[in-house]
């Protein structure tokens, strides 16, 4: 019922908002001699305005007044008036407008909207329960950390650095280009720090890579040539001031240098894609080999006509597809038990499809291959927590914290994870 009596609420509002200026006086279709009557009896308020306040002297007044009436007197006999203009109201154009609004909206909403929806919270929309609860209140904690450690030392710039990751994972550009910016000014060294202020300064701008952006990117490639952030952004730089084929180049050659299961390598591979289409190129000449054949048929991923086919289906027989070529990955895995980046492949996969536990064990199989990937580590530590094995999750904290120099802050961060599994353990 409240809900039908804000709406009604509104909806008058919206009506007066709408007749109100069709039903005030006004001279917008005057004929031009009315309109110039409504102009000169407006210059009489006004003149008696001016002489209320002492602008001007009675004699002065008299003679403007004079002169303003036989011009008003002028106008209304050429009018058809008699003293003061007549305005005009559009009272039946407002009267159509308050019956057509309430009769239009309602029955749309009823058709459209979907009143008996119960609220739901705003972080719950992106994504499923059970993945928001502990996620988040680990990033907030983790972001509250890294600012109580700024303020605590503010000419460090580590926890400066630190900060502005964190804003910078968390959608808060504008407060990751501060901590980044004040971290470079403190050590300006870092080729890291460079690198990450030129991201922020870049999607402060909304992907546009400005002169500071660019200058950040190339002080980071200066001191480290394979940055890939730098590469991506630097050749984006490049397309967007007009030189499309030297950008290409740089994101095949990026696409071409990057590991088999980099994050990153699926928004540099639709780059390559994208702009060699745009060129006129065939994008398999572009992409590495062991790319281009993973996109054809009988490969690991999905073909232009498995794409096609997608579009064309409903929510539940597209996730049916997707999970059909999940299996089929995971059956020739088991005849193919050695391939690394498969293993590496389908676990990212089960994480897509929300299946932690899946994804742990396809984790396990790829470390089994490469004992100290640390990528690998992380994720399927991580994948292991999410599904309640806290035992390999720990297991592979620990030995990922064993190829992190003890000086570096990941190894914190991985220390700290271990210290939150341990102490979950101790109160279960």
């Amino acid at each position: 019922m409240i809900f039908w009596i804000i709406l009604a609420a509104l909806t008058l509002a919206l009506i007066a908002w709408i007749a109100w200026p069709l039903l005030r006086p006004g001279t917008g279709n005057m004929a031009g001699a009315e309109y110039d009557a409504a102009v000169y009896y407006d210059q009489l308020q006004e003149l008696e305005r001016d002489r209320t306040r002492g602008l001007i002297d009675e004699t002065q007044a008299e003679a403007a007044r004079g002169e303003i009436e036989r011009r008003l007197l002028a106008a209304g006999r050429a009018a058809g008036l008699s003293g003061k203009p007549r305005h005009q109201r559009h009272l039946a154009l407002a009267a159509l407008l308050a019956i057509l609004v309430p009769l239009a909206s309602v029955p749309l909403y009823l058709d459209l909207g979907r009143p008996s929806l119960p609220n739901q919270p705003f972080a719950l929309r992106e994504a499923p329960p059970e993945a928001t609860d502990g996620v988040v209140a680990a990033a907030r904690s983790r972001l509250q950390e890294a600012e109580a450690r700024a303020e605590e030392s503010p000419d460090d710039a580590q926890p400066w650095f630190d900060l502005g990751r964190l804003r910078l994972v968390a959608g808060d550009v504008d407060g990751a280009e501060i901590a980044l910016a004040r971290a470079r000014e403190l050590d300006p060294t870092r080729m890291e720090i460079a690198s990450a202020h030129g991201e922020s300064l870049a999607r402060i701008s909304d992907g546009l890579v400005t002169p500071a952006a660019r200058e950040a990117f190339e002080t980071a490639l200066a001191g480290n040539s394979g940055d890939p952030r730098a590469r991506y952004f630097l050749a984006l730089a490049d397309y967007q001031a007009g030189y499309e084929q030297d950008a290409l180049e740089a994101w095949s050659s990026l696409a071409g240098d990057a590991p088999a299961d980099a994050p990153w390598l699926a928004t540099v591979r639709a780059r390559v894609t994208d702009t060699a289409r745009e060129l006129g190129h065939d994008p398999a000449d572009w992409l590495p080999r062991t790319v281009a054949a993973d996109t054809t048929v009988g490969g690991r991923g999905p073909t232009s006509e498995d794409i096609a086919a997608a579009q064309n289906l409903n929510d539940d027989e597209r996730q049916a597809m997707i999970q059909g070529m999940v299996d089929n990955l995971a059956a020739r895995l088991e005849d193919e038990p050695d391939d690394l980046a498969g293993w590496r492949m389908l676990a990212r996969s089960w994480e897509m499809l929300g299946n932690p536990g899946a994804a742990a064990q396809a984790y396990t199989r790829a470390i089994a291959l490469e004992p100290d990937h640390a990528e690998t580590l992380l994720r399927a530590a991580i994948t292991s927590a999410e599904s309640g094995d806290t035992v390999a999750a720990r297991a592979h904290f620990v030995r990922l914290r064993e190829l992190i120099p003890p000086e570096a802050d990941a190894h914190r961060m991985v220390s700290e994870a271990i210290a939150r599994l341990d102490a979950d353990s101790g109160e279960r």
